[in-house]
């Protein structure tokens, strides 16, 4: 009997002793304060996406996994790559509020799951350098220069020219602009047009086909000084009104203005076919356009902005990148919050749901 006891007590401590083995060996476990990465890959516009190729330079870590997420084939201009890693904590060390960081104070590397012995790691890179397309596909919508989009274009420059000499050079957000202001001689017109974003700028295009502007059609004002519409030089030094029971006209020389646009006191007018100063809605160079109906001194300029027209509220460009005045018409982004605008009337949607889901409040905010 007492050496039955003998036995099972020598067995418990050998049981108690390899536990107490154990326990100190979890514990001594260290934890990774920082783990610090480098990535060796340097992405440029045009290079097939191959290996990420990151190394760990501090931290008691192993990258098991890691890989670019692109299913294309080579990288374009403004990609921000992503690099997707594994890592697994060597023996004795744990992951537990370890700090993450590339060697590269731009990118970003976060957490996206895992334990104290393995997280799922993810890295964005900055944005990929490379020079901007040339702007392609140039041609005349009667005396609206047009062009193709270029990715990541903020804005664009375009050069107009007379009879192969420079007219102006204007600059633009969007991908048109009337420059039959500029017109203002008889000759052949042509266009180039070159990317901007920031302070990198792509080639000039090719010139344009001609556009012939005959000595009937030009331009009877003084086209704008600021190169875009809306500029701040009168019309014409011997420009006037001239009021009579039909409306008014506005002469220059003795010729009454007609079926054109006139910059009179910094602020634009149009004068019908027959010269007859225009009010209310017109539909001109391709767009809608608002002329203030009311006799408040001000009569037949264009208006632009918010404007409440009846009992809707519409929003009339009030940018000069050639369609100043313009109505505006679906998905747009104004002072900070996206609304939306009948395709057809153009009048701001309210208390509607949008056709992407999004819900118009009274104001026309879409949330």
């Amino acid at each position: 009997m007492r050496h039955n006891l003998k036995a099972a007590a020598v067995s418990a401590l050998a049981i108690m002793a390899a536990l107490a083995m154990s326990i100190p060996a979890y514990a001594a476990d260290k934890k990774i304060s920082e783990v610090k990465f480098r990535v060796n890959a340097k992405p440029e516009a045009g290079d097939s996406i191959g290996d990420p190729d990151v190394q760990v330079t501090k931290g008691n870590v192993e990258i098991t996994e890691q890989e670019f997420d692109n299913d294309d084939s080579e990288w374009e201009r403004g990609d921000k790559p992503v690099i997707y890693l594994t890592i697994e904590a060597k023996d004795g060390y744990q992951l537990s509020g370890t700090k993450l960081s590339a060697t590269k104070s731009a990118y970003k590397v976060t957490k996206r799951s895992g334990d104290k012995s393995e997280w799922k790691v993810k890295i964005t890179m900055s944005a990929v350098d490379g020079d901007l397309d040339t702007v392609e596909d140039l041609s005349w919508s009667n005396r609206t220069a047009t062009w193709d989009s270029v990715s990541d274009a903020g804005k664009y420059e375009v050069k107009l020219y007379r009879n192969s000499s420079t007219v102006t050079t204007v600059t633009t957000t969007g991908t048109s602009y009337n420059f039959y202001p500029y017109m203002t001689k008889s000759g052949d017109y042509t266009f180039k047009v070159r990317a901007v974003d920031g302070s990198d700028k792509g080639e000039w295009s090719d010139e344009s086909d001609e556009y012939y502007m005959n000595s009937s059609d030009v331009y009877t004002g003084t086209p704008p000084t600021d190169n875009s519409s809306g500029g701040s030089t009168p019309a014409n030094a011997n420009g006037q009104w001239v009021n009579s029971i039909y409306g008014w006209s506005y002469y220059i020389n003795g010729v009454p203005v007609k079926n054109n646009w006139v910059y009179v006191d910094n602020e634009w007018y149009h004068l019908n076919a027959n010269g007859f100063m225009d009010t209310d809605w017109i539909y001109t160079d391709n767009n809608w356009f608002y002329l203030n109906p009311v006799s408040d001194g001000t009569r037949g300029r264009m208006l632009t902005g918010w404007q409440q027209i009846g009992p809707y509220k519409y929003y009339l460009n009030p940018v000069s990148d050639g369609t100043r005045g313009a109505r505006k018409t679906g998905y747009q982004f104004i002072d900070g919050a996206w609304y939306l605008f009948d395709l057809n009337s153009g009048a701001l949607w309210t208390n509607m749901v949008a056709p992407n889901g999004m819900i118009a409040d009274a104001n026309g905010v879409l949330h």
